[in-house]
């Protein structure tokens, strides 16, 4: 999380709610209660800079401050992929959604700030909320969004094709279904599945010669490569994405594929350093929906529905998880990690090299820490690019003016 946001820009006085993205509260009669500043100073050096729930709490206050912060509300709901409730009955309604359908006029809105919205994992992104479902692969709300949200706005179809094709510049036409994810990479996807691989390389070199007792590496040469490989997955210093897919599923598959090739030569030390410290690392830089999906389970997902919005890897309640060892972020790659494929979460215990498992239900068993299934994150990563592709095919019309969005 980015700690480096003022948690103090902003004090109001009202009251306060579970739920950040809860407007029941807001008074229709109270006028704005900003200074007459102007409106790039207001969006740009305030509600950008505001955290999330400050942001809610103040667009509660009035009808004008919803309406002014609708924008930002929006961006990090989108990243984030946050639950319009945490308490609500239904685990599949997003805040993303809830906010388009009272302001659709957002969705292919662009901001004159350099960056409009950082993730869980510090990712700096540019683009319009379209273009960050787009990005962070979110396949469920982008059905939503062509169903129930474009149909609202005059030349939204053509619109959308226009932002597809600036999100993926290197998106071949016409889409070929049977393309996996890679139709949708950037030069900077392309070249991260090249290091990942080339990095894979070193690392089961590097594991292969290092018994990893009770999990852990021996070796610092083993520590080393390992660290290595997930600085791809870092953010890069003054790096902000504005096209491709902000994780691609890709780099979880290749490491998926090594874990199966080296199942039966590696001890279950080595398969257990190698699930925490490579597929936990992995796991912690995925996009917010793809953590859903993680903490969930591959195995277990519903590709119609889509993942409980009320529950992943990032968010501040895992389902499942003592409270004493949430939130899962800080922690992922260092003293646990997620099974994809069913979802449980495996934390180290004293017992050295095992683990306590823990589903959506809580304390599941103690047992040895390794786990990774890559064909239910194949089948993942195949079905997502081709429902986005399909969105893609479905608005084929040539755009020749300039947006009216930007």
């Amino acid at each position: 999380m980015d700690t480096r946001k003022n948690q103090d820009a902003c004090m109001i006085d009202v009251p306060m709610s579970n739920d950040p993205n809860d407007m029941t509260a807001m008074s229709e009669e109270t006028s704005s209660p900003l200074l007459p500043l102007s409106q790039d100073i207001i969006e740009i050096e305030m509600y950008h800079r505001w955290p999330k729930k400050v942001l809610g709490l103040f667009a509660r206050t009035s009808q004008q401050a919803e309406s002014e912060t609708a924008f930002w509300r929006l961006l990090s709901s989108t990243v984030d992929a946050e639950p319009e409730s945490y308490t609500s009955g239904d685990e599949t309604k997003l805040a993303a959604i809830a906010i388009l359908k009272r302001h659709p006029e957002l969705l292919f809105r662009t901001s004159k700030s350099k960056v409009t919205a950082e993730d869980h994992y510090d990712r700096k992104i540019k683009g319009s909320p379209y273009q960050l479902l787009l990005g962070v692969g979110d396949t469920w709300a982008l059905k939503q969004v062509h169903e129930e949200i474009i149909p609202n706005i005059l030349g939204g179809e053509a619109e959308a094709k226009a932002q597809f094709k600036k999100q993926f510049p290197n998106c071949p036409e016409p889409f070929d279904p049977n393309m996996n994810e890679e139709v949708l990479y950037d030069d900077r996807n392309t070249t991260q599945i090249a290091e990942v691989k080339a990095k894979l390389k070193i690392v089961v070199e590097k594991i292969n010669a290092d018994p990893c007792t009770n999990g852990q590496a021996t070796l610092g040469e083993t520590t080393k490569a390992v660290a290595d490989l997930c600085q791809i997955f870092a953010p890069k210093e003054g790096e902000i994405i504005k096209t491709g897919l902000h994780f691609p599923l890709g780099m979880m598959n290749e490491i998926g594929k090594v874990y199966d090739l080296q199942f039966t030569p590696w001890n279950p030390g080595q398969l257990a350093f190698f699930s925490r410290a490579v597929i936990g690392q992995a796991a912690a830089a995925l996009s917010a929906v793809d953590g859903q999906c993680c903490k969930n389970g591959l195995g277990n997902l519903n590709m119609a529905q889509g993942p409980d919005r009320q529950d992943g890897l990032f968010c501040r309640r895992p389902k499942g998880i003592p409270t004493e060892l949430a939130p899962l972020v800080g922690k992922l790659g260092r003293t646990m990690f997620v099974d994809p494929y069913d979802g449980y979460s495996c934390f180290l215990t004293s017992n050295l090299g095992y683990f306590d498992w823990y589903n959506k239900k809580g304390f599941g068993a103690l047992g040895l820490g390794f786990g990774l299934d890559a064909a239910p994150l194949e089948n993942l990563w195949k079905t997502k690019a081709e429902t986005i592709g399909s969105y893609y095919a479905a608005t084929r019309r040539e755009v020749n003016t300039s947006s009216r969005w930007s």
